[in-house]
């Protein structure tokens, strides 16, 4: 007689499909088309579709999720606009993108607003700004899967020039992506604010058209920005956060019971990626400054350019609404506050 041993893994396979179907029930698939802008060998690439293979596995094949990555379908912008059209069922723009729909939504990226991002992801996901989640479902037809994708801190590059002060920067031309912010910010610094799409700034800074950019650690590192920058000025001028966001329309017409396991994988997706991604900005510094190619500044005066700021916030605000920005300062004060 052969032995039953083998039939095991089998039966516990039948089990577990026999409780998914009895969770999510017998229904016609659903497929959902997710465009983002990331490449092989970034972390949110994996995990991207590590969510999307978690959701197909877990709703035993009710919901699928096509991930289109590397601007497939569009660039960052193009593909929020797909996504407000329902043209494009998930995306993943960061918090600065989303002002060409809501404004405000530049206020997490405020230079030198954050002590760390314990603080930001609070503040992010509670009360303070939970208008501007209201304003972006009401009127652009949009929902987050997570409120909070983290990115890391953002810090400037320069061909040549080493920038230990705002001074320093004085006439330089520095790519910035197209958003307000980054411009007022780098025009306050007393620098040439240049917009270039991001698929472009490798070329721009090899080309010596712009003379500096600014990136997380783990983008400057993956893009390979130093090997085509001679200084790393470790500023952390700022805090970028990302999102996971869907149509309304495409999430609203999903049972509850998948509604909740794409909310759940996407916070799994999260924590993930938080822990990943700061991890990276440790190990990847180590390995720039492996490279004899660039210069790295620990310590610029920080506290002079976030005095630049002073003259910048008030024409931001304008742009934001005061009582947004008001809102959001009391609470940060309010957080510390209490600790």
């Amino acid at each position: 007689m052969r032995p039953l041993t083998p039939l095991v893994p089998l039966v516990r396979f039948a089990a577990a499909a026999a409780l998914a179907a009895a969770a999510f029930g017998a229904s016609a698939q659903t497929t959902l088309r997710f465009g983002h802008a990331n490449n092989p060998g970034e972390v949110a690439f994996d995990l991207y579709q590590e969510f999307a293979d978690n959701v197909t596995k877990k709703s035993n094949g009710q919901l699928v999720i096509r991930v289109f990555p590397s601007e497939q379908l569009g660039k960052e912008v193009d593909l929020l606009q797909q996504l407000k059209s329902g043209a494009l069922d998930i995306s993943t723009p960061s918090m600065p993108t989303m002002n060409t729909l809501v404004p405000a939504f530049e206020m997490p990226s405020a230079p030198f607003l954050w002590r760390d991002w314990k603080e930001a992801e609070t503040i992010i996901t509670g009360p303070a700004l939970q208008p501007l989640w209201d304003e972006l479902r009401d009127k652009h037809n949009i929902v987050p899967l997570t409120k909070i994708w983290y990115w890391g801190w953002r810090n400037f590059t320069f061909s040549t020039k080493e920038v230990r002060k705002p001074e320093d920067m004085a006439g330089l031309k520095v790519r910035v992506p197209e958003s307000p912010i980054w411009v007022e910010m780098v025009r306050g610094f007393g620098a040439a604010p240049t917009p270039i799409p991001f698929g472009e700034v490798y070329t721009a800074l090899q080309q010596k058209t712009v003379d500096g950019q600014e990136n997380p650690i783990p983008t400057i590192f993956s893009r390979k920005f130093y090997e085509v920058q001679g200084v790393l000025s470790m500023s952390r001028h700022m805090l970028q956060n990302n999102t996971i966001l869907i149509n309304r329309a495409s999430f609203e017409k999903l049972k509850p019971e998948l509604q909740k396991l794409m909310l759940d994988e996407a916070a799994a997706a999260s924590a993930k990626n938080t822990v990943a991604q700061q991890g990276r900005e440790v190990s990847m510094l180590e390995e720039i400054r492996k490279s004899p190619k660039i210069k790295i500044i620990d310590n610029p005066d920080r506290d002079a350019f976030a005095q630049k700021m002073n003259a910048v916030y008030p024409k931001l605000e304008a742009r934001w609404g005061a009582e947004h920005w008001k809102r959001m300062r009391a609470e940060i004060d309010k957080l510390r506050g209490g600790k």
